[in-house]
């Protein structure tokens, strides 16, 4: 081989590995460019999700003081209702009431409440119709109280208060209705075995009478 031969072949491969290693710069400079642009792409959504969790945290707590607020609203209006059903235990129905007595009772009872809100002037009406044989007109009229008070809860959809006032319907008709029910049954009861033990001491004295044991 020819020197000037062997010249040609060795410029001949530092041609192309000089041309191959600018092609591979040429391929990583674009691969770099795409991973640029990656990472900037995922940091636009690492600060959008900053911002969007920055603006959830500003909200709750600007929020907070007003949950805090209507958590003590809550409170007090339980407060208020509580208060309400012990004064309808009290209740004095010959101040409030027109009574009207025929036979088993029937007892209507017309009450009205002016109720200030925000300074606004309201006016509700509570009419009660509620009939209890055998019972006190002030005993049939608190308890048809209650019952009202007790549907007006429903409609409003409260259910704690239903069930307060339906515990205190419970215990007023213990005390009060079904106590006076036990005596009343209980007198009868004793009447009834006096009235037997009569009669049977007539039969005795008859039979005796016959039987020449006595005049």
């Amino acid at each position: 081989m020819k020197k000037s031969e062997l010249k040609e072949i060795i410029k001949s491969q530092f041609l192309a590995e000089a041309e191959d290693s600018k092609k591979g710069n040429k391929e990583e400079q674009k691969r770099m460019e795409g991973a640029i642009r990656d990472d900037r792409d995922h940091i636009k959504d690492l600060e959008k999700d900053i911002k969007d969790n920055e603006a959830k945290l500003a909200k709750l707590k600007k929020d907070e003081p007003k949950d805090v607020s209507e958590g003590e609203d809550v409170s007090e209006g339980d407060k208020y209702y509580e208060d309400k059903v012990d004064e309808a235990e009290e209740v004095d129905v010959e101040d409030n009431e027109d009574i009207d007595v025929e036979d088993n009772e029937d007892i209507n009872v017309d009450v009205e409440r002016d109720v200030d809100v925000d300074d606004e002037s309201s006016k509700s009406e509570i009419e009660v119709d509620s009939e209890l044989a055998g019972e006190s007109s002030d005993t049939a009229a608190v308890l048809g109280l209650l019952t009202k008070a007790q549907e007006k809860a429903s409609a409003m959809g409260d259910e704690k208060l239903m069930d307060q006032i339906g515990n205190t319907i419970t215990y007023y008709t213990r005390a009060h209705v079904v106590a006076s029910t036990n005596e009343e049954l209980e007198l009868e009861e004793l009447e009834l075995e006096e009235a037997k033990k009569e009669e049977l001491d007539e039969s005795l004295s008859r039979f005796k009478k016959l039987a020449g044991l006595i005049k």
